[in-house]
């Protein structure tokens, strides 16, 4: 990508301008009176939110990630689609859908004041021979809050269902000392324990692998992290599903992309529509998924 052209047609002085990050690769630097903020073009991925007033950053990014084409970057607000998990449509053999694996095309970006930046991205069925006709836009807002909307149009007479989700890896100060209130009270299938499926009945603490996917979740989360002495609010609409993971010691070793001792310092909180929470869209229909992540003192 043409990164002088890209800052023709849509840098903003003073807020927003694009430059080449990691690998090569087309970044997106925002920078208003709320927040600053770090994207990449490709795969559409928020990799940084920093409030002004906050000490530390929203997102967790692994020192170790990788910056290229065909791979996934470890952290930040990876988007899942049109699957959660392993490609169960023979498609591509990605884990997790494959528009976190390709380039996305930027078209639009405004400032609505120098308190809010919205950018635009935009995915369609020309970048990848999926056997459907679709269009995938993801608007970013960074200000006070940082908000994403995921909306999927199917343009075709041929109706598709998809997962999906935000991956969100939020940064906390030690895993130890982190807790996630608002999944009381709701039932979830423990992924570390043969999909069985469980009820959460107290605030959920982490001490061990965790890999859980809940149900039926529409009320506020909250991450309290002791350590940085903060909470994280995450507030979604149009989900059905919550996904709560951590891969502790012996996983985190299993990664390339991941140090080992990284578990301590990640929560990833996932809203999304998965399994059985499956969206079927018929002709000419759309679904729009939207989240908001807002920083609290504790």
């Amino acid at each position: 990508m043409d990164i002088e052209q890209l800052n023709t047609d849509f840098g903003i002085e003073g807020q927003l301008k694009f430059v080449r990050g990691h690998g090569g690769l087309p970044f997106i630097e925002i920078k208003n009176k709320s927040a600053t903020a770090l994207i990449s073009i490709y795969a559409a991925q928020v990799l940084s939110y920093q409030p002004m007033a906050a000490t530390d950053d929203l997102l967790f990014l692994s020192e170790q990630s990788c910056y290229e084409p065909g791979k996934a970057i470890r952290g930040g607000i990876p988007i899942c689609w049109p699957w959660f998990g392993p490609d169960t449509q023979d498609v591509e053999g990605l884990s997790h859908g494959f528009v976190r694996n390709d380039f996305w095309t930027v078209v639009d970006v405004s400032a609505p004041s120098s308190f809010e930046t919205k950018i635009t991205l935009k995915f369609t069925s020309s970048n990848l021979s999926w056997p459907y006709d679709y269009a995938l836009e993801l608007e970013i807002c960074i200000g006070s809050e940082l908000g994403l909307e995921l909306l999927t149009r199917n343009l075709g007479d041929q109706a598709f269902t998809i997962t999906q989700a935000f991956h969100s890896y939020f940064k906390v100060g030690n895993i130890d000392q982190v807790q996630v209130l608002g999944l009381e009270g709701s039932e979830y299938l423990d992924k570390c324990d043969e999909d069985l499926q469980k009820y959460q009945s107290e605030l959920l603490l982490i001490d061990a692998e965790v890999d859980r996917i809940y149900s039926g979740l529409e009320n506020t989360l909250i991450i309290e992290d002791a350590a940085l002495q903060r909470r994280i609010e995450i507030r979604s609409s149009s989900h059905k599903s919550t996904v709560v993971w951590n891969p502790w010691l012996i996983r985190s070793e299993e990664f390339e992309d991941l140090a080992a001792d990284s578990y301590q310092s990640f929560l990833c909180l996932e809203t999304g529509n998965i399994g059985s929470n499956d969206i079927e869209l018929l002709p000419y229909s759309e679904y729009r998924f939207c989240s908001q992540f807002k920083v609290l003192a504790s």
